[in-house]
């Protein structure tokens, strides 16, 4: 585990405390490492979207979509077709 000092602007530590959201935490360390994960989920999810919309503008990307649909319909339509 690595330790930094940090810095946060007074207002922001006012509204951290009056919402009562250091109570969900076991210490601001935790409560600081979890927001820090959830920034970095939210960038990944962020990132798998801009590629999938790159891919999207692919055209050997959409031809290997369209195989693989016609490659698996019959299993989907016998899917179906039980439920």
């Amino acid at each position: 585990m690595i330790r930094k000092t940090i810095t946060i602007d007074d207002a922001l530590y006012k509204k951290i405390s009056s919402d009562d959201i250091l109570e969900n935490f076991s210490s601001f360390s935790d409560m600081v490492s979890n927001a820090l994960k959830l920034l970095l989920e939210k960038k990944r999810k962020e990132e798998y979207k801009k590629a999938m919309i790159e891919a999207s503008k692919d055209p050997l990307y959409l031809q290997d979509i369209k195989e693989i649909s016609e490659d698996f319909k019959h299993i989907d339509r016998e899917f179906f077709e039980t439920v």
